[in-house]
């Protein structure tokens, strides 16, 4: 997926700087729930509402993709990973105390 979104991402998010961060796939392969980071974007919700409003058509395309590779395509769903920016509110907060 992280290959997919670097390649056609910017069909659906436009220029951000969108990574993937982790993704958990059912044992069935039937639903995959993918955790994407934004660097320097004050709302990167946004993103997310924008990945998962094209859902069917990202779905559709990585399919075809990996339809050699997969059986099932799973559903995707996309959420966002803001453990990184935890990191750096931490980081503010140490450099703070000093």
């Amino acid at each position: 997926m992280g290959t997919f979104l670097q390649r056609e991402g910017a069909n659906y998010y436009g220029s951000r700087f969108v990574t993937v961060t982790d993704a958990s796939v059912t044992p069935d392969l039937a639903e995959s729930k993918i955790y994407i980071s934004v660097l320097n974007e004050k709302e990167p919700e946004v993103v997310v509402r924008l990945l998962n409003s094209h859902i069917s058509d990202i779905r559709k395309r990585f399919g075809s993709l990996l339809r050699h590779n997969l059986r099932i395509i799973p559903k995707l769903e996309f959420l966002l990973d803001d453990s990184l920016e935890q990191v750096f509110r931490l980081e503010e907060i140490f450099k703070n105390l000093k």
